[in-house]
């Protein structure tokens, strides 16, 4: 566990850091996504006050990655509900030839 991970998962148990933080939607932080609209220097000074160390560059670490997840996580849909939509062109046409995906 990061320590910005560690900060996320006190600051949901702890009222105080929650209070903190109200402005800076905590309850949608962790493994869906770290808002992009945070404040960074507000959640570095509450974290360092709550005795974790954590930089503006972990902050945008973990919103790339979670983005780059959810880029995945698209495009792998996009694939599959491609692939199921040639299927389905190719059961209208009748035809039992090899399904070219790019070909539609």
């Amino acid at each position: 566990m990061t320590e910005l991970e560690a900060f996320i998962a006190e600051a949901r148990l702890n009222p105080d850091l929650q209070a903190q933080l109200k402005d800076c939607a905590l309850e949608k932080w962790g493994d869906q996504h770290t808002p992009l609209d945070v404040d960074p220097s507000k959640v570095i000074e509450v974290a360092t006050r709550a005795g974790f160390t954590i930089s503006e560059a972990d902050i945008l670490f973990a919103q790339c990655q979670q983005l780059n997840n959810f880029w995945r996580f698209e495009m792998e849909n996009a694939f599959v509900a491609r692939r199921s939509l040639a299927r389905i062109q190719m059961q209208v046409l009748g035809s039992n030839d090899a399904i070219d995906y790019y070909s539609f």
